[in-house]
């Protein structure tokens, strides 16, 4: 048996002793880590179907791929289940294509599980995909949480080839001489991940050859920190009534637990810091939730559906929801678009994802573009003459750090305009919905 396939079934029967019994859903792509996973699996006569996404994202070539694995698991009599999906069209407010076409092709795998009856669901994730995604959130500033690896097995789904190297699949994919089909989107350098991969990865095993162990050795490490982390989180709040927190002993508390215990309403670390400082009868929002602020207490209470006017955009593209359409496009170097109040220009090494789109509050200020010192938005609207039903329907674009980026169609921020030392800019255009 070559090494990788033990090492596969060394990893299946370690979470799941009886496999052999077991019915199993695999997601492969035609990539060669699925394709790999696949073999593996044939070979070691485990009860597998397949299911193919065809997102329809690269033409031809999703149409090839599609074709190339229907007529390989035909070879192998292997079932195999395929679904094309319109992504575009399946856009939610907020998403990239990426996130819709990860929330589609999961949302299937469940219908195919639930209809069929399988057991698990099979995914090809290997060690270094685990360190590009380690990297990934770490840009984004996650915590000690998002640095916790993906677990072997999550639920129902299962990713037995976590401690396989990129290179451990594609010697076996040699020793095989395995057909497969390579994504030509692997190489396209405007997703992150692409440049960790071809790039960071790289000079990383320069610098520390053994970086794959390395890696494991500090992965078990933090997911050790996080699991004493979360035992402690449990035993702290176990108690406490989210209708009435004391505020001395909330404060008293570490930050990682007090940003952990609002982070569970929504709240982010600049509204953390915010409600520290906060004056009684102050009021702090979420999607979903809203602080109140007492005297000696606060309190958390669900807002009401009505209530929810704020929207996350979490990724640099275009962005819809039912009263307007942000349009993003991005550009290299210094660009500044023709003055206007619908399509403005933006340092793209300032914008801190995720931004919020959400209408005004009392006490909100900015830096109107061209002005040196901050202004209230409330003093804003009255130099623009808006009447009371045109304040209360007024959007603002928020950065990542809770500072305003535009007053969507009046007025950029002077703190996000472009000079000539951007070297990227985001232009925004906005479109009222028709």
């Amino acid at each position: 048996m070559h090494r990788v396939v033990q090492k596969i079934q060394d990893s299946i029967s370690e979470v799941v002793p009886d496999f052999e019994s077991r019915k199993f859903l695999l997601a492969v792509s035609a990539g060669i880590d699925s394709m790999a996973l696949l073999n593996a699996c044939v070979t070691l006569r485990i009860d597998i179907e397949v299911a193919h996404c065809n997102f329809q994202l690269r033409g031809y070539e999703s149409d090839s791929d599609q074709k190339f694995l229907i007529d390989y698991c035909t070879d192998l009599e292997i079932s195999m289940h395929t679904k094309e999906f319109n992504v575009e069209a399946e856009k939610l407010k907020g998403e990239s294509v990426q996130m819709t076409a990860r929330r589609l092709r999961f949302a299937w795998f469940d219908e195919l599980i639930s209809e069929r009856s399988f057991d698990f669901l099979m995914l090809a994730h290997h060690l270094d995909d685990q360190i590009e995604s380690f990297f990934i959130n770490f840009l984004r500033g996650t915590g000690v949480k998002g640095l916790v690896g993906i677990r072997k097995l999550n639920g129902n789904r299962l990713r037995p080839m976590l401690e396989l190297t990129k290179n451990d699949v594609e010697m076996y994919a040699n020793y095989l001489e395995m057909e497969h089909k390579e994504d030509s989107s692997n190489h396209d350098y405007k997703y992150a991940r692409n440049k960790i991969r071809h790039h960071l990865v790289p000079l990383l095993k320069e610098l520390r050859p053994e970086l794959h162990n390395v890696f494991l050795k500090n992965s078990r490490r933090i997911a050790d920190a996080q699991e004493a982390l979360d035992a402690g989180m449990e035993n702290l709040f176990v108690e406490i009534n989210k209708d009435k927190v004391s505020k001395d002993w909330f404060l008293k508390i570490s930050r990682y637990y007090q940003y952990r215990f609002l982070e569970k309403y929504g709240f982010n670390s600049t509204q953390l810091d915010n409600l520290k400082t906060a004056s009684v009868g102050s009021s702090f929002e979420s999607a979903d939730h809203r602080i109140y602020v007492n005297r000696d207490t606060f309190e958390i209470q669900e807002r009401k559906e009505e209530e929810k006017e704020q929207y996350e955009i979490t990724a640099i593209d275009d962005f819809h929801c039912a009263d307007l359409s942000i349009l993003i496009t991005q550009k290299e170097g210094s660009h500044i678009e023709d003055s206007s109040k619908d399509k403005v220009s933006v340092d793209a090494s300032k914008v801190k994802l995720p931004m919020i789109l959400r209408k005004w509050q009392e006490g909100d200020s900015f830096k109107p573009i061209g002005m040196h010192g901050t202004q209230k938005l409330s003093d804003f609207f009255v130099n623009e003459k808006l009447d009371k039903s045109n304040k209360q329907a007024q959007w603002l674009l928020v950065n990542g750090n809770a500072k305003i980026i535009w007053i969507v169609g009046r007025r950029l921020s002077e703190e996000f305009k472009v000079t000539a030392r951007s070297k990227t800019t985001l232009v925004f255009e906005t479109k009222s919905a028709q």
